[in-house]
């Protein structure tokens, strides 16, 4: 009896232990203080939209190529005996660069004007005797005519007017012979001056010669190489002036006028070129139209760079911003615009960029606040804080 009544006070002891703790605790627990969210504005850098003449340029890279180039061969065939060049070296027009053995094409020449010689000289014999028989004939002529006047009654008998007839005939026989003999004398001098003027040109073309001022760039051939006409074996080139190839666009070709000067950057510095050549028509395979710029050469290599501004379409109103500025989603532009301290995402319509500066053309005022940069994290409605920066010049 006596254990059951320690149990029941232990339990009541223990129960009014725990409510003295639990209300303990209650008690003193820490007051709950007043929770405060501050908006965090998100600051950004903002230019200024400004509205300004504009001409934009194009910076296109070509290769310096020389103003002339000459692949040189011979035109007759033959064994190579004199090489006087060498790559590198300059040579002055009509300087003697490559030689052929010339034995054979001096001695056809030399057959050549014997032949002519000789024909010229039977043409002139014939010349002669033909006058002679002209001569000749008219005193036939004239004597068969006073025998034929003297008649029946004169002294002189038939058959001596029958000899002068036949005399008559065969003089005018002679004179149309020789007359055909020089005829064709003359058409087989004109053929013989066509061979020996053939083998005076063949004798010339055993001599390569330099058809310009200018600088070896190669040199095929040997000495001793037995060469086949049209064959390269020399290469000329013209570098007192060199030239720069480009292809441009319809818009482009469309502002450029043939003696224009457009500025070069070369690796000694900036250079002024002359545009020498504008092809109208756009080719038909790459729809550009190829141009040609002159300039000098001196201090420059064929096969340096060469970068050159060409002018574009000019802007006399031109809305610009930062490149950094636009963001491009899905083939749209658009831009944050700041309004009362929000961001706008208002899409726009972007034009050509120059020198970092991104063309608006449509869907911006000028004045307008845009965020300069950073744009990718921004969202439309977004408050944010401001930094202005200097706008474009």
């Amino acid at each position: 009896m006596a254990s059951v009544r320690r149990r029941f006070l232990l339990t009541l002891l223990i129960l009014v232990l725990t409510i003295v703790a639990v209300f303990g605790l209650v008690k003193t627990r820490p007051r709950p203080q007043a929770e405060f969210s501050a908006v965090v504005l998100s600051r950004v850098e903002v230019i200024e939209a400004v509205q300004r003449a504009l001409q934009p340029q194009l910076q296109l890279t070509g290769v310096l190529q020389p103003w002339q180039l000459a692949r040189l061969g011979f035109e007759v065939k033959g064994e190579l005996l004199e090489r006087r060049v060498e790559p590198g070296q300059r040579v002055r027009q009509g300087e003697l660069l490559l030689r052929l053995d010339d034995a054979d094409y001096r001695d056809a020449l030399t057959e050549a004007r014997a032949q002519l010689r000789e024909t010229r000289a039977g043409i002139e014999r014939d010349q002669r005797l033909l006058k002679l028989a002209q001569q000749q004939r008219q005193l036939a002529e004239r004597e068969f005519q006073r025998l034929e006047r003297l008649g029946q009654d004169s002294l002189a008998s038939g058959s001596t007017r029958d000899s002068a007839r036949q005399q008559l005939l065969k003089l005018e026989s002679d004179a149309a012979r020789l007359s055909f003999g020089i005829d064709s004398g003359k058409a087989r001098l004109a053929q013989q001056q066509a061979a020996a003027a053939r083998a005076e040109r063949n004798l010339q073309r055993s001599h390569l010669l330099a058809p310009f001022d200018g600088r070896v760039n190669r040199v095929e051939v040997e000495v001793g190489d037995y060469l086949q006409p049209a064959s390269l074996v020399v290469e000329l080139i013209r570098d007192d002036y060199l030239e720069l190839s480009l292809e441009v666009s319809t818009d482009i070709a469309a502002v450029l006028r043939l003696g224009q000067s457009l500025a070069v950057e070369l690796p000694d510095g900036p250079r002024q070129a002359e545009l020498v050549a504008l092809q109208p028509v756009p080719d038909a395979r790459t729809h550009t139209h190829p141009i040609r710029l002159k300039l000098l050469g001196a201090g420059l290599l064929p096969g340096m760079l060469g970068r050159v501004a060409l002018p574009l379409r000019s802007y006399s109103d031109a809305i610009l911003v930062p490149v950094s500025a636009l963001l491009r989603e899905a083939g749209q532009a658009w831009l944050f615009v700041v309004n009362e301290g929000r961001l706008e995402r208002r899409a726009v319509e972007a034009g050509i960029v120059d020198q970092g500066w991104q063309l608006i053309e449509a869907g911006l005022q000028p004045g307008e606040l845009v965020v300069a940069r950073d744009v990718e994290v921004l969202s439309d409605g977004l408050a944010v804080e401001t930094e202005r920066l200097e706008s474009a010049p």
